[in-house]
């Protein structure tokens, strides 16, 4: 085991304001009738579906505060978790139900907070807590989806506005990804085997938090709770299997049909999965899982394993089955193997699987890699293995009562890792657990 610190790449201030920042063009704001209008920026990082970007913001929430509406020292919203919408015609958000103060009550400054997606007003509601002047606005329990495609992005913005000056002007929000992106990819040059890669696995993420506002522009906190879950996507029908063979370019391996190709994660100071002294991980350290299959050049299957040659459990090892037909597209997964050979859509075994004309079932296994990741708000994080001298480490879910068991190698471990840093803001760099090397 070798720790190498790696350097992240970052850009500087003036260059990435420059080609990450992108305001819509001016909108005309309304002939005044008592509603509050909303004009925002947001800082791009991506044209995907899974990242908002100016283009397709349509709706955000806001809940905002005014002091004149204190009762007793306890400040409650003026305006609570009121969605605006964007107008065709001005390109300005407003709501109905979004109104500036009442004659007599136009005074002091507002707070506003705005963000989107917006929380469960009914499982998941706002909260405030504290006094005017000092109060502490969160959206608790923000849930990150276990499903990387399904995942959602996260954006929040800040602003205090004088009505001494601004009453009835147009509110410009500056809002700002609050979720880190992850991506993987993966390259090598052994030219004594290949590597079918076929999902993609993040172990040990937070997978709920509060997001904490702060009362200044830019500002807020992410405080996580107290599970952590893996987050995975397996390859689906029309994701083509990713081939490592004599690849020295970095590809990516998380999928090409879900419109996504990251997680969006919550952002946190991960320590890294010490596979020597918690092979199973219940420390919850972080890692990277790729699901893979392995075959020399004659074609013969090195993993999952085919034998016991590699211990009296090597058999034992979980395999994930994906149908893949002669271009290398999974037609369906996973499927589940019964004891007669037959392949099954659920884990209960009750639903055949017929296997189309021209496909092939495929075995495919887990392999691991510990890393760190101190993760920011904003940043996205490319993660790039090189299998060129080895595949990994049997991943944590392994647990026969004799070897391989999780942390062990899986032909070889020695797996290379790099990681680039881009975003809006400049950061420090981590340390990068790699297993042998």
């Amino acid at each position: 085991m070798k720790i190498i610190k790696f350097t992240y790449l970052t850009f500087g201030a003036a260059l990435l304001f420059a080609s990450c920042a992108n305001d819509v063009a001016e909108p005309k704001i309304p002939v005044n009738d008592g509603r509050i209008y909303f004009r925002t920026s947001l800082q791009e990082s991506a044209s995907r579906a899974q990242i908002v970007s100016n283009d397709n913001l349509t709706e955000f929430n806001v809940t905002v505060f005014n002091p004149a509406y204190a009762v007793d020292g306890k400040l409650d919203p003026f305006i609570d978790n009121i969605s605006v919408i964007k107008s065709d015609e001005s390109g300005v958000f407003s709501s109905e139900e979004c109104r500036w103060p009442a004659p007599g009550k136009e005074k002091n400054d507002l707070t506003f907070f705005a963000y989107y997606p917006a929380p469960d007003h009914t499982d998941n509601k706002t909260s405030v807590d504290g006094i005017v002047p000092d109060f502490d606005f969160k959206i608790p329990d923000f849930s990150v989806s276990e499903d990387i495609s399904q995942q959602v992005d996260f954006i929040a913005a800040y602003k205090s506005v004088s009505m001494k000056s601004e009453m009835y002007t147009d509110i410009r929000l500056d809002l700002e990804h609050k979720l880190s992106r992850i991506e993987v990819n993966a390259k090598g040059e052994n030219k004594s085997c290949k590597i079918e890669i076929a999902g993609v696995l993040i172990g040990g993420t937070y997978s709920k938090a509060a997001f904490d506002f702060k009362p200044q522009p830019g500002a807020g906190d992410w405080i996580p709770g107290d599970v952590k879950k893996n987050v995975h996507y397996v390859y689906n029908a029309g994701d083509k299997i990713v081939t490592i063979e004599n690849t020295a370019s970095a590809v990516s391996i998380m999928g090409d049909t879900q419109g996504s190709n990251y997680a969006m994660l919550l952002p946190y100071d991960y320590a890294a999965w010490n596979y020597e002294n918690d092979n199973t991980n219940s420390g919850g350290g972080l890692y990277l899982g790729v699901l893979l299959r392995v075959t020399d050049i004659k074609g013969k299957q090195q993993y999952p394993y085919t034998d016991t040659n590699q211990g009296p459990n090597a058999l034992d090892i979980p395999k994930v089955y994906l149908a893949v037909d002669g271009s290398g597209t999974v037609m369906s997964g996973p499927l589940y193997k019964g004891a007669n050979g037959a392949y099954y859509t659920d884990s209960e075994l009750a639903s055949a699987y017929t296997v189309p004309q021209g496909c092939t079932v495929r075995e495919f296994g887990w392999s691991a890699i510990p890393v760190t990741g101190d993760w920011k708000p904003g940043y996205y994080y490319t993660y790039t293995l090189d299998y060129t001298y080895g595949v990994g480490l049997h991943a944590p879910d392994v647990t026969p009562s004799e070897g391989p068991n999780a942390g062990d190698p899986i032909i070889s471990d020695k797996v290379g890792l790099t990681v680039t840093v881009k975003g809006w803001q400049s950061g420090s760099s981590p340390s990068i657990i790699v297993p042998g090397s």
